[in-house]
């Protein structure tokens, strides 16, 4: 595990700047191979040699990724066509949805409870792959395409895909579920564990076999936004520039809240649960990699300190609103765009939004001050996301 210090660093820079050198901006190719970027400094005997290595590994490393992300595709006749299949009723009745829904949202509630600085790139990387959509053609949406071939403008994501590849694989010993749903996920639990109204994300995406076309993401650069790019890759999807104002918003509040999350994570102070009747060791019913998740617990008063997974899966929106008490006054709302509005905010992506006469226009009515108003926004962003993953949509059946 990174050492704290480390990860608030990392935190700023995943909602700031890139934490790797982006390539040229262009379709869906492949970011070079370490091998191929060590062979361009080799004599030529040597570097066709190791070219050919390096090419091997990438290939390999492709093919598991496809057939971790695209065999659910095949499985179900999906992938013919590029826009996003969805078959609802892949997963089974009722019951085991809501089973499914509980484990992915833990795996990610646990995720972000333990290192915040991953908010952000995954929040991004879930825009990133539904903004392939293309309405002028009806291709692209989220289909897990940015996990089988990322652009190498968004090789500042790797982190994010990494661990949604972390996360599959704990998840498929117990089910099968698609990467673009896992992706869908990843984003919509980071609006929850900072404090978001409960997001209704639909289950059922098949995941596609078939390049995309590039995302919008790749206009909107991660160290210093334009607002012609936020524009650019929001709006090139057939969006809206409020829908632009609220996911840029957004961006920038859980850039807040997960700052101030890692703060408290750094600050927390050791406890012993034998004579503080607040403080627990281990937080019982997480599923996955990320268990146990160790806290100083605030539930006990209401579950005792033994619950179980049952009672974390009846009680998933008090765990998310737990998590996100570790983000203070910077937990999910407006108070992003209330800077902004106030010019109190000195961020590239503040300035990028109050550049544009169109953006403005939004800040300024989504950045007025009040619970009412910041209510308003996080419902709307909410409804902004859904309509994001869902961008593409053709039922299977």
């Amino acid at each position: 595990m990174i050492g704290k210090a480390t990860a608030l660093g990392l935190l700023v820079a995943a909602g700031s700047a890139s934490a790797f050198a982006p390539g040229l901006s262009g379709g869906l190719t492949h970011a070079m191979s370490p091998g191929l970027r060590a062979a361009s400094a080799q004599p030529a005997n040597v570097a066709l040699a190791m070219s050919s290595a390096g090419d091997a590994a990438a290939q390999r490393r492709d093919f598991l990724r496809v057939a971790l992300c695209g065999g659910a595709a095949l499985a179900f006749g999906g992938g013919a066509n590029a826009e996003v299949a969805f078959d609802t009723e892949r997963y089974g009745d009722k019951e085991l949805k809501v089973a499914l829904i509980n484990q992915v949202k833990q795996q990610f509630r646990a995720l972000y409870e333990k290192k915040p600085e991953l908010i952000i790139p995954l929040f991004k990387l879930a825009m990133a792959d539904a903004l392939t959509y293309d309405p002028k053609t009806g291709k692209g949406g989220l289909d897990g395409s940015v996990l089988r071939s990322p652009d190498p403008s968004l090789e500042y994501l790797k982190p994010a895909i990494d661990e949604v590849e972390k996360v599959r694989k704990d998840l498929v010993s117990k089910t099968e579920i698609s990467c673009s749903d896992i992706l869908a996920f990843a984003g919509s639990v980071a609006l929850e564990a900072t404090g978001a109204p409960r997001v209704k994300t639909q289950l059922g995406r098949m995941d596609g076999k078939k390049p995309q076309p590039a995302s919008g993401m790749t206009a909107w650069d991660p160290k210093s936004p334009t607002a012609k790019g936020i524009k650019e890759a929001v709006m090139g999807s057939g969006l809206t520039a409020k829908d632009a104002v609220l996911l840029a918003g957004t961006v920038g509040q859980l850039r807040n809240a997960g700052v101030a999350m890692a703060q408290t994570l750094a600050e927390k102070k050791e406890c012993n649960p034998d004579e503080d009747d607040d403080c627990q060791s281990a937080e019982e019913g997480y599923y996955g990699i990320y268990a146990p998740v160790t806290i100083l617990s605030e539930t006990n008063k209401q579950f005792g300190k033994n619950r179980g997974a049952s009672a974390v899966n009846s009680n998933v929106g008090f765990d998310s609103a737990r998590i996100a008490g570790l983000a203070g006054g910077a937990k999910f709302g407006n108070s992003f765009l209330v800077a902004v509005a106030k010019g109190e905010d000195k961020s590239e992506l503040g300035k990028a939004l109050m550049s544009d006469d169109e953006l403005k226009k939004w800040v300024l009515e989504y950045g007025k001050p009040g619970n009412g108003n910041s209510n308003k926004f996080s419902k709307d962003a909410v409804s902004t996301y859904l309509k994001m993953v869902e961008l593409g949509r053709s039922n299977a059946r």
